[in-house]
Parts: C-alpha cells; structure tokens; sequence
C-alpha cells in the first residue's frame, strides 16, 4: 500500500533539492540521548515503506497517474503558479524501535527549460557553493553517463547543537521524455561525526552512534510544462525513534525543524534556478 501524505502546507519562499538537510534532524538531539542500535526488524519495515514507494513511483513514470505528487492535492497546482511553494509532510511514522520521515516539496520556475535546470541540478560540484549554508563539502567520486556517486559533508545548528554527517550517495538520473526527468538518490554510507569543527572532531563508533540517520532515500521530479519547470523533492528518512522521557525536548525538533529546513531547501535552489544559466557555466 502506499503511504499517504497527510497534511498539505503552503509557505512563499524557494526550492534547494537533496536529503541531507532531513538527515540531520535527526542528529541535533543526539547530546540528551543515549547510542541505539539499529535492528532488524526496523529494518525490514523500512524496506518495505520504500519498496512500496519504488511501485508508486514506477507506476507515475510509466504516465499511470500524475507525475508529481503535489498534483494529488487539488488546490497544489494553483498554489505554484502563485510562486508558493507547497510542502506536504506526514507525521512521523512509527516503526518497531525507529521512525520514518517523509517529506514532499514542490516550486514552480517560469522561463526557465528543463535542459536549463538540469544544467544547475546536476552541476554537483558547484552544491558547496550554492548550498554553502548547509554542506560543508561536496565532491564528485564518479560520473559514469547517468550514474554519479556523490560525498558530502553536512552541518546543521539548533538547539546551541552541531549536526554533523557524512554521506556517499548514488544518485541516478532517468529522462523519461523531453519533458520529463525523475532522479534517485540512495544514501549507501551515512556517518555521523562527534564535535564536529572542534579539535576532537572524530567519526562516531558504529556501536555508540546517536541513531538519528540509519537510512535515507530521495526521489526528484522535474517536469517542464506551463512556461516553466515544476520541481519537485521527496526525502524519506530513518532515524531511531524517542524515547517517552525525551519526547517533550525532542518533538518540537521533529515537527517543526523540518519545514524550516525544507523552507531554507527551496530558497537555495529557486535562486540557483534562477540565475541557471550564469551558475551552471562556472
């Protein structure tokens, strides 16, 4: 079965695709809590969240049904063509000793092409800059035609709490038509760092880490139509879930830290869309 989305919410500000910034949500409590383990049948839940996730978004590609999910809510379309953006969240999942985050934003972009905008989305090497705010570092390991594998380093504050982590991504890229490009981003090595920017910066044991980012999944549409490119972010996540005693601390975390940070996603990516031409020649 598909998970739903449940709730839809508007806010006039712009558009920066990727997953990190969800991921470290999930670190900036890490300080009040202790390590957990990530276990196997937390595991086997994810799987499944996602697979279901993977058929609905085959089905969608295959044009049986609409190609972004923001088109599922009625009033959606109208909103982006206002230059709103639209979020739509659902409240944390629970699963057997973890939780699943799932988060959707859309923008539209007039004048500009599809061609335009994947010139500025799959400049990666120009991510630290463009996204300076929240990656620290960003570099290409390898390009090979519509594969790239991808490092970065995020940083995130809240709280007077540092989030640190380091990812490797295999991202994948599927034109579908000339209107048409759906992205994938598969997070294969997440790792969370200790006193980040502080002499004793070191990495987490794998035994003693905060739990906050064991899995994380994006999917990205672009779709040209209207004069313009909708753009569209999906990131899932999992994290460890909170423990009651915790809950009072961690859930204004959890509910509101997200939107702000998806808010501050889709401002960097409009500007970047919006001087597309200047930032993919640099």
């Amino acid at each position: 079965m598909k998970p739903p989305l449940a709730s839809a919410t508007v806010r006039k500000f712009g558009l920066k695709p990727r997953a990190w910034a969800a991921m470290l949500l999930f670190l900036l409590a890490a300080r009040w809590l202790p390590a957990a383990e990530l276990k196997q049948e937390t595991l086997r839940v994810w799987d499944q969240y996602i697979q279901a996730l993977d058929v609905d978004r085959e089905t969608r590609m295959a044009g049986n049904g609409a190609f972004l999910l923001v088109e599922d809510s009625p009033d959606s379309q109208r909103r982006l063509q206002r230059n709103e953006v639209v979020i739509l969240n659902r409240d944390p999942h629970k699963v057997p000793q973890g939780m699943i985050h799932h988060w959707v934003g859309a923008i539209f972009i007039p004048n500009v092409s599809l061609d335009q905008a994947m010139r500025v989305l799959t400049n990666y090497g120009s991510y630290g800059e463009l996204y300076n705010q929240l990656l620290k570092s960003c570099s290409v390991l390898e390009h090979k035609d519509e594969n790239i594998e991808l490092s970065v380093v995020a940083v995130q504050k809240a709280m007077s709490v540092t989030a640190a982590v380091a990812v490797d991504n295999q991202i994948h890229i599927s034109r579908l038509d000339s209107k048409k490009v759906s992205i994938t981003s598969n997070a294969t090595r997440i790792q969370e760092i200790a006193n980040y920017g502080q002499p004793s910066e070191h990495p987490f044991p794998e035994d003693r880490r905060p739990g906050y980012v064991w899995r994380a999944v994006v999917n990205e549409r672009l779709e040209e139509r209207d004069g313009g490119v909708y753009v569209e972010l999906e990131t899932v996540a999992l994290s460890r879930g909170i423990p009651i005693e915790f809950r009072w601390l961690i859930k204004p975390l959890t509910d509101e830290l997200p939107r702000k940070m998806m808010v501050e996603m889709l401002n960097d990516t409009r500007a970047a869309l919006s001087n597309g031409e200047s930032v993919a020649s640099n």
